[in-house]
């Protein structure tokens, strides 16, 4: 029997109006709901997403902190919650880590799941995977859930409510998400439908990014909503998420993300500084490891344009520090499963201080 493939692509509703589809997506599915949220995104939406909800005729049984990091422990305080465990559906309101641990104890709970990002950081709000972490903030796992969230709300608004920091760690993120996919596909082997769509709809994640980011940013600095923001918004949030639920495993990571994770070792990285913005500097090791210049150079170019990092002294690291303990958790990484060539401490460290003295 063959097998058979499914692919759950992200739903999405975009625009300062985006609360009033509550009721169409979400009356097939029940009337009680619960929300599920991060403090600070709480603060900045509230307003916003209980009047939507009373608005579709919805019956709000609870809104629940989720905690402060996408921990097992968290997980399990949500999933016993008696309120969560009534709810016909639930919506997650929050960054990439609420959602994450919203989604996976939707998925345990065997229940829709619906999300409103808060910051545009990442695709965690459409993706079918949750990125767990440890109560000291170092990399746990990934389990996959059963299905992508069932539709994600996007307000610009709430979003621009939060520092422009998470938008430009967000780019950062998104334009890793093309790097990674074709070059995990580079030795040339075939490809299966959604891997090649993926992978052909990642540069979505990438090429828009030259001309917006630093218009989106500045936009955003000045609260304007402009093309460039919204284009900016749904390539950090849904172009990322379009690969990462239709390639198979294999083409969904690389040296950005498991470089992010062995540096998470490192305590102050998960402390001072944003996933995206950690992601985007091992895009530039990934793009230099590789020897791929005609993308080095223009992403060089903009991290330095929009505040990402460059080298290691931004991520307050030293030239002369070896890295080991780094680059042992990097290679033992699962997004290192399956790479287009062998990948070893030497090639990733002769990248790294090669970079350093890189100027575009």
């Amino acid at each position: 029997m063959a097998e058979i493939k499914s692919i759950y692509l992200p739903r999405f509703t975009i625009g300062e109006d985006a609360f009033d589809l509550f009721q169409s997506e979400m009356e097939k599915y029940g009337k009680n709901i619960v929300v599920i949220h991060g403090e600070k995104a709480w603060n900045a939406s509230g307003k916003y997403v209980l009047p939507a909800i009373e608005k579709a005729g919805l019956n709000l049984l609870d809104t629940v902190l989720y905690g402060h990091e996408a921990t097992y422990e968290n997980l399990d305080k949500i999933t016993a919650n008696e309120n969560v465990q009534k709810a016909d559906m639930i919506l997650g309101v929050g960054g990439g880590k609420c959602l994450d641990t919203v989604k996976l104890a939707a998925d345990k709970l065997g229940k829709p799941v619906f999300t409103v990002p808060s910051i545009a950081s990442n695709c965690a709000p459409v993706t079918k995977i949750s990125i767990m972490y440890h109560a000291d903030g170092s990399f746990c796992d990934i389990p996959v859930l059963k299905q992508a969230p069932i539709h994600c709300f996007i307000n610009p608004r709430i979003i621009m409510a939060a520092p422009d920091r998470f938008l430009i760690a967000g780019i950062g993120d998104a334009m890793a998400k093309h790097v990674e996919s074709s070059w995990s596909a580079k030795a040339g082997e075939k490809l299966d439908y959604g891997s090649e769509f993926g992978i052909t709809a990642g540069r979505m994640c990438f090429y828009p990014f030259l001309n917006d980011a630093e218009p989106a940013v500045e936009d955003f600095k000045k609260g304007i909503v402009s093309e460039a923001l919204e284009n900016s918004l749904l390539n950090v949030i849904v172009s990322p998420g379009i690969v990462s639920v239709s390639v198979h495993p294999y083409y969904n990571g690389g040296i950005a993300h498991s470089l992010f994770y062995g540096l998470t070792s490192r305590s102050h990285i998960e402390k001072n500084h944003l996933h995206g913005e950690v992601v985007s500097y091992g895009t530039l090791v990934s793009l230099m490891a590789d020897q791929d210049y005609d993308k080095l150079k223009p992403t060089w170019e903009l991290n330095k344009a929009i505040g990402l990092p460059t080298c290691l002294a931004d991520l307050e690291l030293e030239k002369e520090d070896p890295l080991e303990d780094v680059l042992k958790l990097t290679l033992a990484n699962q997004e290192l499963v399956h790479t287009p060539y062998p990948v070893d401490a030497k090639l990733l460290r002769e990248a790294i201080l090669k970079l350093e003295d890189y100027r575009g």
